[in-house]
């Protein structure tokens, strides 16, 4: 689970708060008839500026400036557009020389503001908080369905595996998966298995391994790797999803390993303060139960052929799930199993989107 920003992209980064002026000079270098500032909407691993032209003719755009180990890859961002379409961002490198191995890459601005934003000010109930929140999931439903039809079910060994990938005999239609996480699925969830701080837990990492392993071909497709609220763009009126940010982390997975981010569309962290302690608890809002029938009910309709496969698609979401909220972010080290005195907020959100029925 992504960290909060309590200090500078600079700090975090290990740079100097004089940087941030170099490399705003370099961005008006490459731009010269644009005004470069401070976007408003910043994440953790990368510091944007919004690039605006003097021109209305000319297009308004993004750059963003990401240490080497949150960068964005062109293949990545490549394939996030070709199976994605406009609710992906166009991103091209920009050859720039900026402090502390930075890079600088350009995208087009997206139309829409963050989910979080607008979660947070509009009233979610009556009837036009219902019509958005159904909108909402019915366009997040649309935007995962559209893996689908480019998903390929190896048959066998379809590129070169990593010297160091642990895949095993009983999974090797995971081959393709090679990064970060993807290379790693089989030991990461036996650690969880192993390492979760209760029984429940650890037995549901148990059973998901146990059945990924008796798979004997599911379908791989890009992921997104961050599907939080802060990263969903919605249409301020009517929250129709238009666009999806910060592809760092995307991967090949198995499909569906990204249905985390549906319970964020249909809960939140909430504390509750007793006398000693604040607790968090993940809490779902009124009618998320109708709102996930919702979301399943158009994912089967735009691809009827996945009706067949629903319950492993649902093997995935939990696999997802483990991964996600399983492991803490640590600074993008994310091997540490999470625990229930550093990591109140990610226990809360295993046990809460583990234990509804999908």
């Amino acid at each position: 689970m992504s960290p909060n920003l309590e200090t500078s992209f600079w700090t975090r980064m290990g740079l100097q708060e004089q940087d941030h002026d170099v490399c705003v000079r370099a961005i008006e270098e490459v731009y010269t008839t644009c005004r470069v500032e401070e976007f408003k909407d910043q994440g953790y691993c990368s510091f944007t500026f919004l690039v605006t032209p003097s021109s209305s003719s000319m297009v308004t755009l993004i750059v963003q400036i990401r240490p080497r180990q949150h960068g964005l890859e062109p293949e990545i961002t490549g394939e996030a557009q070709s199976v994605y379409g406009s609710l992906a961002p166009r991103v091209k490198k920009l050859h720039v020389s900026l402090p502390g191995r930075l890079s600088a890459f350009e995208m087009e601005l997206l139309l829409g503001v963050p989910y979080s934003r607008v979660k947070s000010r509009i009233v979610m109930f009556g009837r036009e908080g219902w019509e958005k929140r159904v909108r909402l999931v019915e366009s997040f439903a649309s935007f995962i369905a559209r893996a689908w039809p480019t998903c390929y079910t190896p048959t066998a060994l379809d590129r070169t595996v990593r010297a160091d990938s642990p895949i095993f005999e009983d999974s090797s239609w995971l081959a393709p998966c090679a990064g970060a996480v993807g290379a790693n699925i089989v030991p990461k969830l036996w650690k969880l298995a192993r390492d979760l701080p209760d029984e429940t837990l650890r037995r549901r990492a148990q059973d998901t391994l146990q059945k990924l392993r008796n798979l004997v071909s599911y379908p791989l497709a890009l992921n997104h790797g961050d599907l939080i609220p802060t990263n969903i763009l919605v249409d301020e009126e009517t929250w129709e999803i238009t666009g999806l940010v910060d592809w760092a982390e995307a991967e090949v997975l198995p499909f569906g390993t990204c249905l985390y981010g549906l319970e964020y569309l249909l809960g939140s962290i909430k504390y509750s303060s007793s006398r000693h302690t604040s607790i968090p608890t993940f809490d779902y809002d009124d009618g998320a139960d109708e709102l996930r029938r919702v979301f399943w009910n158009v994912m089967v309709k735009e691809n009827p052929e996945m009706k067949d496969r629903i319950e492993e698609v649902r093997v995935m979401r939990d696999l997802g799930v483990l991964l996600w909220s399983g492991y803490a972010w640590d600074e993008g080290k994310i091997d540490r199993v999470v625990n229930e005195v550093d990591d109140v907020e990610e226990v809360a959100c295993l046990r809460a989107f583990l234990g509804v029925e999908c």
